[in-house]
């Protein structure tokens, strides 16, 4: 004789992140699966921006209007390491203290040229 089976589980169904931007109390009557979905969807989102937003500063030719003066420009750790003479890891250490410091997500940090240039003018050796 067969034993009855157990009812299927449906997953709840994951509202939009437009939805969720538009109404964020939609997020507090969900359960934890589909929340820890959402915020996997953020998170690609996130990187893919930020992949974009990298990818069109750095390009030459992307600017709208190029001014006389060349822009400030966005540097890696190691590129600024590079070019000021000092450690990628005494930048990141010190990455707090140094103004002009864009993070692009959690991992992605980029110094302003101009702005660490000033900083370590004025650093005492």
């Amino acid at each position: 004789m067969r034993q009855p089976s157990r009812p299927a589980t449906v997953p709840a169904s994951s509202p939009s992140l437009a939805a969720v931007q538009q109404d964020p109390t939609i997020l507090t009557g969900l359960p934890l699966p589909v929340i820890l979905e959402l915020r996997r969807q953020i998170s690609h989102l996130a990187a893919d921006v930020d992949a974009v937003l990298y990818q069109t500063m750095t390009e030459p030719g992307t600017r709208h209007e190029r001014s006389a003066v060349e822009p400030d420009r966005l540097l890696t750790p190691e590129a600024a390491a590079a070019q000021f003479g000092v450690t990628r890891r005494w930048l990141l250490e010190h990455a707090d203290e140094i103004p002009g410091v864009r993070r692009l997500s959690r991992k992605i940090v980029r110094f302003s040229e101009r702005r660490l240039a000033r900083f370590l003018d004025k650093r005492p050796n």
